[in-house]
């Protein structure tokens, strides 16, 4: 189909929770811009509404989108709302960005007659995923790593598109050295320190005691050096963490707690560190982290080898090799005077293998061809107008 989509999406937080909800909220924006219109959904309400609805969508909760089969009549009687609202709204496609909220997806969009395009942000995790065959007419994977876990999972790879995540320039821009005194002077972390961090959820899973038992081996002279951990430590694991955190040196570490702004630790960093154990997805941290114009560690897994190729192969490590990392910490402590010119290397690879405007262009492709063309009619309901679209 062509022309202008009117695209129905749906979030569980409208807050920069994680990488998925961060996805939605800037594609969102994007297409937006581009003239077409975007509904969001949302469970749990946050600072993105405002931004959305001064961007021109037309935001609507709160909803439930999950499902349990042992309260298969309340659940779906929970979804009965969304359904009549998705119908009225007049959608061309439902672009579905957790597939284990494809049972809420099925009712509302059989109900409103409109196809699903679902985008496979991460690994299985649900156990009726055979249920995707029915009613989605087009998987979108966020690498070529997913698409093979899906299809591994009885997914047909004639039906997944590989679409790697992209970041908008703007929102992750390089930081010099300016930069990073104020995000420092903000952060209240000494300007001369050399600082290596971690951003995101403070898990073993995410490598995170990998990367402790490194910074201990390296054993950094105080003041040279300091770790910043950035994210929110899980209950469940904070006793591994904290008796971690205890062998460190007193003062060679700072924890964060977690942050809806990542970019002033992106720029009070000198290295980022993505030590993840579990096999990414993609890895956006990664690229998030190069934006800016820092060199980015991270596990030979997933979809991280996606990015980190060619003569960015360099900065990859074993999961879980505690020396391997050590060392690349290390080797790149003092990249600004032995390579200073590997920052604008970082930010370069990024604007040229994962522009933004290529991703957006193949996102609004996908969601034309498999959306599903409407005869012109009134919409219903409240609508705002596009500020961005004119």
């Amino acid at each position: 189909m062509d022309g202008n989509l009117n695209i129905l999406t749906a979030t569980t937080a409208l807050a920069a929770v994680g990488g998925v909800e961060m996805c939605v909220y800037q594609d969102s924006t994007a297409l937006l811009q581009r003239g077409h219109r975007v509904q969001v959904l949302y469970e749990l309400d946050g600072k993105q509404h405002a931004a959305l609805e001064d961007a021109g969508a037309r935001v609507d909760g709160p909803f439930r989108f999950g499902f349990d089969p042992r309260h298969v009549l309340r659940d779906l009687g929970r979804f009965w709302p969304a359904a009549k609202l998705v119908r009225r709204s007049r959608a061309n496609v439902l672009w579905l960005n957790r597939p284990e909220h494809i049972i809420w997806a099925q009712v509302v969009a059989r109900f409103a007659g409109i196809p699903i395009v679902c985008h496979l942000h991460h690994a299985p995790n649900f156990r009726w995923t055979r249920l995707l065959n029915v009613g989605v007419a087009h998987f979108i994977a966020v690498s070529r790593f997913e698409r093979e876990r899906w299809i591994d999972r009885g997914i047909q790879q004639e039906r997944i598109t590989v679409l790697h995540n992209a970041i908008l320039a703007t929102d992750y821009p390089v930081g010099g050295r300016e930069e990073q005194h104020d995000a420092r002077q903000v952060l209240g972390i000494d300007r001369d320190v050399r600082v290596v961090l971690f951003c995101g959820r403070i898990t073993a899973g995410k490598g995170i005691l990998t990367l402790i038992e490194a910074w201990q081996r390296l054993n950094y002279a105080p003041g040279r050096a300091l770790l910043v951990l950035a994210g929110p430590l899980d209950a469940t694991e904070a006793p591994a963490v904290e008796h971690a955190l205890a062998g460190l040196t007193p003062g060679s570490y700072r924890l964060f707690p977690v942050q809806s702004q990542v970019l002033p630790f992106l720029h009070a960093a000198d290295i980022i560190v993505v030590p993840s154990l579990d096999a990414e997805p993609f890895g956006r941290i990664v690229i998030e982290g190069m934006a800016t114009g820092r060199p980015v560690i991270a596990s030979r897994s997933g979809g991280i080898a996606e990015i980190l190729f060619g003569t960015m192969e360099r900065f990859l490590a074993t999961p879980g090799a505690v020396m391997e990392f050590a060392a690349q910490i290390d080797a790149l402590l003092d990249w600004r005077r032995t390579e200073p010119l590997l920052g604008a290397a970082c930010h370069a690879w990024v604007e040229e293998n994962f522009p933004h405007a290529e991703h957006v262009n193949s996102l609004e492709q996908l969601l034309q061809r498999y959306g599903r063309v409407r005869k012109p009619g009134r919409l219903t309901g409240r609508r705002r107008t596009s500020k961005l679209a004119g």
